[in-house]
């Protein structure tokens, strides 16, 4: 559950839209700028439908970088080509690999892959790429001997290190506000619930039902 930011409400955007944007769409932003992703580059997004996911395409789509989804399933293939990406992978297919070997991508963005698993993503980038993982998976010593900049954004400092959220400030919010009001963002709201029907709304979340953001409302 995330509060209201006042910060949001008081510039055009709705209750239900300041509680569905600031954490996921401030790390997407984060990201992007950790990234430098710029017009006619290749951005790949591991985890394309998901909360941080879904904001990062559009962001990057806005700025001019053709967008490659990895997603799983037919449901979350639609709603990324849904949100502008230009080629969508089902990671159960192996499509990914197939369709970037060689090519490459210039930057990564991983909300899926752990510390292991993400190595994979070295397959995927050009030499002088770009990572950033959002759940702490880049060992960025092993990326930087393979000519990767590597990022692990956080949020709030961690015992573990990581590089703060460059975005994670007022003037981020206020950007998303812009964002959400030109149309370059859209909050992705698929259910508001009140309190009492909370339940049913988690259990969508959790069974892969329910895709883009829940707001519950407490009052």
């Amino acid at each position: 559950m995330v509060v209201t930011d006042a910060r949001l409400r008081g510039q055009g955007v709705s209750d239900e839209q300041a509680a569905a944007l600031p954490v996921a769409a401030v790390a997407a932003l984060g990201a992007l700028e950790l990234l430098a992703v710029a017009p006619g580059e290749t951005l790949l997004v591991l985890g394309a439908a998901g909360a941080v996911g879904g904001y990062a395409v559009q962001m990057a789509v806005a700025r001019g970088a053709r967008v490659v989804a990895s997603v799983r399933g037919s449901a979350d293939a639609s709603e990324a080509r849904r949100l502008g990406a230009a080629e969508v992978h089902d990671v159960g297919s192996g499509g990914v690999a197939r369709a970037l070997r060689g090519a490459g991508a210039d930057a990564v963005l991983d909300i899926v892959n752990g510390r292991d698993a993400s190595r994979g993503d070295a397959e995927f980038l050009t030499p002088g790429g770009r990572l950033v993982s959002t759940i702490f998976g880049a060992d960025v010593a092993w990326f930087a001997e393979r000519r990767i900049t590597a990022y692990n954004i956080i949020g709030h400092p961690t015992p573990f290190g990581g590089t703060p959220n460059p975005r994670q400030t007022p003037q981020g919010l206020a950007e998303l506000a812009r964002m959400l009001a030109t149309g370059t963002i859209t909050a992705r709201i698929r259910s508001t619930a009140r309190l009492d029907g909370a339940a049913a709304v988690l259990a969508g979340l959790r069974d892969g039902s329910l895709r883009g953001k829940a707001v519950i409302r407490v009052r």
